[in-house]
């Protein structure tokens, strides 16, 4: 446990920073997380494109690899108009 003098200098910086800089403050408070969808995209694509290019030929390996890429693109498009 911090002293009491020690929680005012504390408390003090705090709110110097929430003064100072609000957008990073709020970042920091904010317990969001967000779904690894890029990762879990990816180890689909990775984990599907041998099945797929052994039943199905090659090229549908290579569609695979192009819809994995447009999903991924997607997703972070998405996430960069999301945060401004």
């Amino acid at each position: 446990m911090l002293e009491e003098k020690d929680r005012r200098v504390l408390a003090d910086i705090e709110e110097r920073l929430c003064a100072a800089d609000p957008a990073f403050v709020s970042r920091m408070r904010s317990p969001d997380c967000p779904f690894p969808t890029v990762s879990v995209v990816c180890v689909a694509g990775f984990l599907t494109l041998p099945f797929l290019g052994l039943f199905l030929g090659p090229r549908a390996a290579l569609v695979a690899i192009n819809v994995t890429a447009a999903v991924v693109m997607l997703v972070l498009l998405r996430r960069v108009r999301a945060s401004r």
